[in-house]
Order: structure tokens, then sequence, then C-alpha cells
């Protein structure tokens, strides 16, 4: 066995060995019944620590991973090392159903939206401090940090809620975590026969191993997992030319979490720049369509379904370090100005990008696709970390390392916890956001300088 083999084998006993320590950074019953006054809370920096040593061992299986030596065509040395690499993703997803959210309590959030829509109640009109809802909250126990705001999910989103809800209190949780293990192993699957296509099977660590896709479906089991799935879904009628399926997976991805929608953009421009009128015109309209039936649907059945989204944009304010610079210099009706203006200028350059880049067309694609899911994510007041889980896909298909350290290092946003899950007091730190910001703007700026330079030497050795 070579050197680099037995340092691809140490790091998948590593990563599995960092995912597995959720059993013990689980906060147990007994600790969380006692009656004892906590003072600090260690949650918040042991998840911190996990994540990063977990993406260390997942950077490490990527590099240490063995390239095809015929993409085309896997020996059967080489299909069973990527075939491990898939199996060790889909067991550590499926190991941690059994654990507690402990990162947050979105989950309880869901079951209780779900338990209002399941029992015929208007979750985007009621809100949980309702006094006819007290005999549910009872029961139930919805985060009280949320009581005061409607549900902001779309329509899809609110179905899979109520169809875990409908199976009671004593099991709607473990119905909600199957619903996100079953989206996070499917987007796993599909991402890795995507990588298959473009013969770039060497990358499935970055899928297989994600902490962010294994532990955000595992122990925060967020909606996200199911976004991501549908991003894996897009990505997968776009390569294979499926314009009428491809629309309708961009509606059911904008119907679960509205980030997906974005992904339409550069999909109708280059294949408008490409003069495939036809597939653009197919794909938007089919997207277009099925949102029409899916919210037709929804306001059918009696539901409003705008929510609270422009609230919590407007009260909420965390992990954002362009919104909180932006937000030191300007305010009010200047700074929606700004974020706006931003956004627009934003747009415009991606699809220059998208125009006049020399990058073939798959790979132009895919960064186009990563461009217009991240500019919505920094304008945003709030970004979790969960918010990165669809771009996680993009950047396992075509990496980049500005995204994947981005990725990596935004669990630093956790150390919030430790306040909070001892006293109830939600105070994030700045030093998250330095930190991200810097080291994501440096790692951009010099893979640019070395790109240019790259082409420079390229272009005078041509001379």
């Amino acid at each position: 066995m070579t050197s680099s083999m037995k340092l691809f084998y140490f790091s998948l006993v590593g990563f599995s060995l960092s995912i597995i320590a959720s059993f013990w950074i689980e906060p147990s019953p007994i600790a969380e019944a006692s009656s004892i006054v906590k003072t600090t809370s260690s949650v918040g920096t042991a998840t911190i620590i996990q994540f990063l040593v977990a993406g260390f061992f997942m950077l490490m299986a990527w590099k240490a991973c063995p390239s095809p030596q015929d993409p085309k065509k896997l020996t059967p040395q080489e299909f069973n090392i990527y075939l491990l690499v898939v199996s060790l993703g889909i067991v550590l997803r499926l190991l941690l159903i059994p654990i507690d959210s402990y990162t947050s309590s979105d989950t309880a959030r869901y079951l209780f939206d779900g338990k209002l829509a399941y029992e015929g109640i208007d979750p985007y009109q009621t809100a949980h401090d309702a006094p006819e809802l007290d005999a549910l909250k009872q029961e139930w126990g919805p985060p009280e940090e949320h009581a005061k705001y409607v549900t902001l999910y779309p329509p899809l989103a609110l179905s899979l809620f109520a169809i875990s809800a409908s199976d009671g209190i004593e099991n709607a949780t473990l119905t909600w975590k199957l619903i996100t293990a079953i989206s996070s192993i499917l987007t796993l699957i599909i991402a890795a026969s995507l990588l298959s296509s473009l013969h770039r099977q060497h990358y499935l660590p970055l899928i297989a191993l994600s902490p962010l896709l294994i532990l955000e479906s595992g122990v925060g089991a967020h909606l996200d997992t199911v976004s991501a799935f549908a991003t894996a879904l897009i990505v997968f009628f776009l390569w294979h030319k499926k314009p009428i399926w491809l629309g309708i997976s961009i509606a059911i991805g904008t119907a679960i979490k509205l980030l997906p929608l974005a992904l339409l953009m550069p999909i109708f421009l280059l294949a408008v720049f490409k003069r495939k009128f036809s597939f653009a015109f197919i794909t938007t309209f089919s997207t277009l369509l099925s949102l029409i039936i899916i919210y037709g649907a929804t306001f059918a059945l009696g539901f409003k379904p705008i929510g609270s989204i422009g609230v919590f944009f407007q009260k909420w304010r965390f992990g954002s370090p362009l919104f909180t610079y932006l937000e030191t210099l300007f305010n009010g009706q200047v700074l929606l100005i700004v974020i706006l203006s931003l956004f627009a200028i934003g747009l415009l350059l991606i699809a220059a990008y998208l125009f006049f880049s020399k990058e073939n067309n798959t790979d132009k694609l895919l960064s186009g696709m990563q461009f217009v899911m991240t500019l919505p994510l920094i304008l945003t007041p709030v970004i979790f970390p969960w918010y990165l889980m669809p771009l996680a896909v993009l950047a396992a298909l075509h990496p980049k390392p500005w995204l994947l350290v981005w990725i990596l290092l935004a669990p630093l946003s956790y150390e919030v916890l430790n306040q909070f899950l001892c006293c109830a007091i939600w105070q994030p730190a700045s030093w998250p956001l330095v930190i991200t910001a810097v080291s994501v703007i440096s790692i951009l700026l010099l893979t640019t300088l070395l790109i240019n330079k790259s082409n420079r030497n390229r272009l005078t050795s041509l001379c």
C-alpha cells in the first residue's frame, strides 16, 4: 500500500471519529434536567472543533483520493475506493438519526408549524403565541424565541412538516429526521452520478464527507438538507438536458426554500447566449407553471403563503459579515437602496461572466450557479451555517478555494451556543465574522493573482 493510500484511509478513519463525536457532544437528558444553574456551556466550542476537524479530514481525503487513470472506465480497485467513500457517507448519515437536534431549535419550529397545518390552522396567519394554541403548545413545546412570528417557510416545506407532525408527537421528530437523512443520501447519490458523468470521481469526498451536509442533516435536521437535494436534482436534469423536469425541480426547490430559484438566472442566460432559445423558454415556462400550481393549490386549501419572511429579515441579524459592515455605514431606506444596488450590480457581473468567460460550458454554468447562490447569501442580514448546504453541493461538483473556505469556516458562528444553551443569552461574537470574511477574501485574492500570473506566463511562452 502506497503512502498516499495510507493517508487516504487514515483520513477516512479520522473523519468518521469526528462525526461520531456528536454522541459525546450531545447534552445528556440528565444534565438538561438538572436544577443546578449553569454559568457556561461548551457545546458551541465543541461543535466548532468538530466541524473544523471533520473539514480537515475531508480535505485530506479529497487530496489523497486517487484520480482514475481512465475516468471513463474505472479499474476494480478505483471502483471499490469510490464505493467505499460513498458507502461511508451513507452510513454516517444514517448513524446520526438518533441524535437530538442540539445545535438549534428549528426542528421543534418545523413540527409545530406542521401540526398547525395538519389541524387546518394557517401557520402563515397564526403566530405561536395565539391564545387558542395554548393546549397544542403545552403538548408540542415549540421554541419561545419563535412565538411572536408566523411561519416563513414555503408551501412544500410546510407539507413535509405536516407529514412529520401527522405521526404524532411521539414519532414526529423521528419521521422528520428520516426525511432529512433520506434527502441527504439522495443528494449524495445524485452528486456521485454527476461526478461520474463529469469524470470527476476523485471529488467524491467533498460531497460524501462534507461535514456541513452530514452534521446539518443528521444533528441539525435542517430544511436546507431538502433544499440541497433539490439543488442536486436541478443540476442532474440540467446535465441530462430535460428542460421540463428541470423547471419542475427548480419550482420544487423554490417551494421548499426560496434560494434555488436563483439558479434559473444562469441557466436561462447561458441557454440564450448559446442560442438554445427553446430550452430557455421551456425551462422558464415549466418553472413558472409549476410554481403557479403549487401556490394556487396552497391558496385553494385556505392558506395564505406569505408569512413573516419580511419581519424575519428586519428583526434578525446573524453571521453576515458584509451586511454587518454596511449597517455601520447606512441605515433605513439608504441601507435598502445600497443592498438592492449591490444585488443588481452582482447580477450584471454574473451575466457578463457567463457571456465573456472562456471556461468550458459545464464549468462556466456551475460557476454561474455558485455565484448566483452566493450573491443573496452575502447580502442577507442572516447567514446560519446550514444556509450554505446547497452551495456545498455545487462546490463538490466544481471546487473553488474561496467557496470551500467559506463552507468550512461558517460553523465558527456556533460560538453563540455557549451562552445561549446555558443562560438563554443570544449574543453573537464578532470574531467569527472577521475570521470568515478575512479568510475568504484573502483566498479569493490569492487565487485570482495566481490565475492571472499563470495566464500571463502562458501568454509569454506562446509569444
